[in-house]
């Protein structure tokens, strides 16, 4: 299909890829073609028993006798099918052109990551470039947990530098990224039967957002929105939750959550304190979220299993003590998030209360700190009686910023060259394999680039392919330049 397009191999070989069902949990595919491609071509080939793939090739022309480079991406794909059907674990890709574009009919691309996959095999395939010695990392996994490289076995890795081809963003020279931890804090208290007067409250309409990418432009959060309305008026009209739900991901900034309460008198005077609460803070935000909308229902009578007064309490003062949102902005890279923590999940439980929260920082020792504050609030905020626990789960490293980083040096120096105008060197405030990788491997000199692909992780996914030969032929001229 893309034969006529075809660059230096790197769209044949990204066909090729397309053909092999490699969905994440479903790697051994993709891992086997890399490991016959290997023998194929007689390069040295490791597989581990995660099914990461590791091939080596020594240097060409004036870098033979240089330092390795790493060229890394990861081998699995996001599987989504506009009708549901499409059987990814034995089908192929139904690739397509489109002007400018490539896109899969009906599926997602896999852009993210087999352009990585291309541009290397693209490398490797050939003795027409020079380059220094090169390390091919294709690790599995990456998208639901960065699994492939958290178990890779470094031992016989080389490399002082490494290139991460998965960033799908042209222009754009990422050098540093987030670590994160998932934290779950959870109250438990006594109960209550209690027959009064029920009122319900929801916000909706914010921004919301993903926690690292849009923390910093939409940080207003519906939870503490709704714990702020209800602290404001509690000692003046006590009540008791009856039930809270806000948000369903740790990752995802919260954009609607919603309480019922349940009060023994005075129903319609605490409606209307919370109705002119509510008027405050929409005026307050009315620049920032436009769209919020907050609405008190009309109270209607029933009995209800509620929390009691202590562990409604311990409820209200964690929402409104605990931190979230930005904590610290780098001083390295303007305008980056170096440091937050979003409250994603708030949600009533047999017991009592769960929160989960997401934690990221370019800085371990600060995403330590962030943790203990937590364990602090959590703390503070206990009522008598009320017992609570700080789990934490999925914690991976971060990738902090090198100020001195001749591969940055490199990267830049050659974009310029190459495109006629400055890159931006930015951090994420999100999890990439490099930050495993750089604490695999203390003091590798890392950057991550790639092509222009739209819309990843849908079935809109397309990739640029002026932006695909133009980003090839750049990392091409990056290694000549590190042969040197």
């Amino acid at each position: 299909m893309l034969e006529k397009i075809d660059y230096k191999k790197i769209f044949f070989y990204f066909e090729q890829i397309s053909n092999v069902p490699r969905g994440s949990y479903h790697n051994e595919k993709i891992s086997g073609y890399l490991a016959a491609f290997a023998k194929e071509h007689d390069l040295y080939c490791r597989v581990d028993g995660a099914r990461n793939v590791i091939i080596k090739k020594s240097g060409r022309g004036s870098g033979a006798g240089k330092d390795a480079v790493m060229l890394q991406g990861h081998m699995d794909m996001v599987c989504v099918s506009k009708d549901g059907v499409h059987d990814f674990l034995n089908e192929g890709l139904p690739l397509r052109v489109d002007g400018d574009y490539i896109y899969s009919e009906g599926t997602t691309l896999g852009g993210d990551d087999g352009i990585a996959l291309a541009y290397i095999l693209a490398i490797l395939d050939s003795d027409e470039y020079v380059h220094p010695p090169i390390e091919a990392v294709f690790t599995t996994d990456e998208e639901v947990g960065m699994c492939g490289a958290s178990a890779l076995d470094t031992s016989d890795l080389e490399a002082k530098m490494l290139i991460n081809i998965d960033n799908e963003e042209e222009g754009v020279i990422l050098v540093s990224c987030a670590g994160g931890i998932s934290a779950d804090v959870e109250f438990a208290g006594a109960h209550v039967e209690q027959k009064g007067s029920r009122i319900e409250v929801s916000v909706s309409g914010l921004a919301g957002g993903h926690s690292g990418t849009e923390i910093g432009k939409h940080p207003t959060n519906a939870s503490i929105v709704l714990g702020r309305l209800l602290e404001a008026v509690y000692e003046k009209y006590p009540f008791l939750i009856v039930s809270f739900q806000g948000g369903s991901k740790d990752n995802v900034i919260t954009d609607e959550a919603s309480v019922k309460i349940s009060c023994t008198r005075d129903a319609g005077e605490l409606a209307e304190a919370i109705a002119d609460e509510a008027l405050k803070v929409r005026k307050e935000l009315a620049s920032e979220e436009p769209g919020l909308t907050i609405v008190v229902g009309e109270p209607d009578s029933g009995a209800d299993t509620c929390f009691d007064q202590t562990l409604t309490e311990t409820a209200l003062a964690f929402l409104n003590l605990t931190i979230t949102g930005v904590q610290a902005y780098s001083a390295d890279v303007p305008g980056m998030v170096e440091s937050s923590l979003n409250m994603g999940v708030a949600a009533t439980t047999d017991s009592g209360m769960r929160m989960g929260f997401a934690l990221r920082s370019q800085k371990e020792s600060y995403k330590e700190y962030m943790l203990h504050k937590l364990r602090l609030t959590a703390e503070k905020a206990a009522g008598p009686g009320v017992s609570f626990t700080v789990q934490t789960r999925g914690d991976y490293p971060a990738w902090d910023y090198k100020k001195d980083s001749e591969l940055r040096e490199c990267m830049v120096e050659e974009f310029c060259n190459c495109f006629g105008r400055k890159p931006r060197v930015e951090g994420v405030h999100a999890g990439l394999e490099c930050g495993v990788l750089s604490n695999k491997m203390p003091g590798l000199d890392i950057v991550s680039f790639g092509p222009q692909i739209c819309d990843i992780h849908t079935v809109n996914e397309r990739m640029s392919i002026s932006s695909a030969k133009n980003n090839f032929d750049y990392l091409l001229k990056a290694l000549e330049r590190l042969a040197e």
